[in-house]
């Protein structure tokens, strides 16, 4: 079958709607970054489209040494990396920052992908090898937001392999049973006092839920219509900190109010119903488990990110794809989109994935 004999336009088009409403929205918020941030996603549209002509073969033979390439980073990052507020998390050369965690979690999406075609117990376990390596040495960095990416993406994967419940259920139980362990005696002060600040928001107003409550605030201000392009008060006056990372929903939500919220929303949902809607006719298994990763990973960042901003989810850090500002997120969920561009140009209705 020849490859790229489609090009799925909507899934481009809904990135580009993205990213030009994510530029004209961080501008508002900071004229200096939207710069950079230009730069970025501009990277992010060519490394899909070069993804989208990699040939399948050579994207197969590359998946173990990148899974080898992202660990040797996430071990390295913890020696050689730059401390950024009691993290180390990046490495900084040149005026430029390289997060390794980001290639990690799409080095484990395809790993897992390889790993779960065969739908045995000795795969299961193996995956659980895969899983642990990187968020061990994501957890040392320490990045709690990221481990749970991993993990969230590894179980929607896990559900999807086609492997027996009764190997997955056990899994479930041990994690449940594992939460109080990990908060008594894994999490550090300040990710106790995040969750702590959302169960009770109130009692952190001053400290820890500060971010929180100055978003839900923005967000909520701009009702139906919004307040305002450049003109909206808790934008031009900067009062919602890391606006534009981490709480740059709560400029959209204040500037562009509930209809530009939807339109948002729409956007993604249109590129995840897209995928879905092809997802029997896919070429096997492996672009199937590949595209239900990436949906995962999307799904949790757009779920997460939105959710901390409008006070109904802990505050992780989590970036919002291609609206928030930054390099190596935007780099990968480009590349990401690759993947759901190629996996849509091997469908073949002709040959239908056994569930």
């Amino acid at each position: 079958m020849r490859e790229n004999k489609k090009f799925d336009f909507i899934i481009l088009i809904s990135v580009i709607f993205l990213i030009v409403f994510g530029l004209l929205n961080l501008y508002s918020v900071s004229k200096y970054l939207v710069v950079k941030q230009f730069f970025w996603d501009l990277l992010a549209i060519g490394a899909a489209i070069f993804v989208y002509f990699l040939k399948e073969n050579l994207i197969k033979k590359l998946v173990i040494p990148l899974y080898i390439i992202s660990v040797v980073l996430l071990a390295a990052v913890l020696i050689f990396g730059t401390r950024v507020y009691g993290s180390v998390r990046w490495f900084r050369f040149f005026g430029l920052s390289f997060q390794p965690s980001e290639l990690s979690k799409l080095s484990l999406i395809l790993m897992l992908s390889v790993i779960f075609v065969k739908k045995d117990l000795r795969s299961f376990f193996f995956s659980i090898l895969i899983l642990v390596v990187p968020v061990f040495l994501i957890l040392r960095e320490p990045d709690l937001g990221m481990s749970v990416l991993h993990i969230f993406v590894w179980f929607t994967m896990l559900l999807f392999s086609g492997i027996s419940f009764k190997y997955i259920l056990p899994i479930v139980g041990s994690g449940v049973g594992a939460i109080p362990i990990i908060y008594f005696f894994f999490l550090k002060d300040y990710q106790r006092a995040r969750i702590l600040s959302f169960l009770n928001p109130e009692k952190y107003a001053q400290g820890a839920a500060y971010n929180v409550i100055m978003s839900k605030n923005a967000v909520g201000s701009g009702g139906l219509l919004g307040r305002g392009y450049l003109i909206s008060p808790a934008v031009n006056g900067n009062y919602v900190p890391k606006m534009e990372t981490d709480f740059i929903f709560s400029a959209i939500g204040e500037q562009f109010g509930f209809l530009g919220s939807i339109l948002v929303l729409a956007a993604y949902l249109v590129i995840i119903i897209r995928v879905f809607s092809k997802m029997k006719d896919f070429k096997d298994n492996f672009w199937r488990l590949v595209s239900v990763g990436i949906l995962s990973a999307f799904t949790f960042h757009v779920f997460e990110n939105i959710g901390m901003n409008i006070g109904i989810m802990p505050v992780t850090g989590i970036p919002l794809p291609f609206l928030s500002y930054g390099g190596t997120s935007t780099f990968i969920f480009g590349i990401m989109i690759g993947f759901l561009l190629k996996s849509l140009a091997l469908v073949d209705k002709s040959r239908k994935v056994i569930l």
